[in-house]
């Protein structure tokens, strides 16, 4: 009887341990999304020195969040991720507007794949 107790008590842990890396997942990918829309925004207005501190700040998040990612889905979509979001400053200026906007584009369709890539599982 014993064991059964054991086993019921481990498998609320991983749920419980699930739930936790659920939420991290979530949460994170949702403040990236939106940080990247606060910094097309300023982008957008013409605020081009802000907008590139943001998309950088952004960037660093992401660098920031990468391990724990790696550990709950794929490399490469983080690495891709990372990837797009390196790039993304050098395309602030009034010139690039179009580039600025595909890419942040691109980012946000890499940020709610890895979201989507721990949630299919469930």
């Amino acid at each position: 009887m014993n064991r059964n107790w054991y086993a019921a008590f481990l498998l609320a842990v991983l749920i419980f341990l699930l739930y936790i890396a659920g939420r991290y997942v979530d949460n994170n990918t949702q403040t990236l999304t939106r940080e990247l829309d606060v910094a097309y925004n300023l982008a957008v207005s013409g605020e081009y020195e802000q907008a590139k501190q943001a998309f950088q700040k952004a960037a660093q998040r992401s660098e920031e969040n990468s391990p724990v990612w790696m550990l709950l889905i794929r490399r490469s979509l983080v690495d891709q991720l990372n990837q797009t979001l390196a790039t993304i400053p050098s395309y602030v200026s009034a010139e690039n507007v179009a580039d600025l906007a595909v890419e942040t584009a691109r980012a946000r369709t890499q940020a709610q794949q890895i979201r989507e890539s721990f949630f299919s599982w469930f």
